[in-house]
């Protein structure tokens, strides 16, 4: 279901075929680190992930989260597996996440994982 929603993306022309493999990666590491995730949660973060990256490639970079809003990311108890998530995707992933970028999907990250 989630790679269809990606080839769906990819079909339409909202993200390119680099981001749909990087895409199909990350779900298959998702599938085999966290099998437990709810399909809801890990359909909104690929989405987010998918839709990030595309505005990456365009240099549209959002501005980093509030600071109040990041210090609650950190408390979160899945902070820590989060961030390990994160930096394993990042490792190959086709293009440099900015900061503000990382922050962003490190919430998105902690969200899903706490609906497990």
């Amino acid at each position: 279901m989630l790679k269809m929603r990606i080839q769906i993306l990819k079909n339409g022309g909202i993200i390119g075929e680099d981001v749909a493999a990087f895409m199909e990666q990350v779900i298959d590491m998702m599938a085999a680190d966290y099998p437990q995730i709810p399909m809801d949660p890990a359909a909104m973060f690929t989405t987010h992930l998918a839709m990030a990256l595309e505005r990456i490639k365009k240099g549209e970079i959002v501005e980093a989260l509030d600071e109040e809003i990041f210090a609650e990311v950190l408390e979160c108890p899945e902070y820590p597996t989060a961030l390990a998530f994160r930096d394993k995707m990042l490792s190959f992933c086709p293009v440099a996440f900015p900061d503000s970028e990382a922050q962003f999907i490190c919430m998105h990250i902690c969200n899903m994982l706490q609906q497990c």
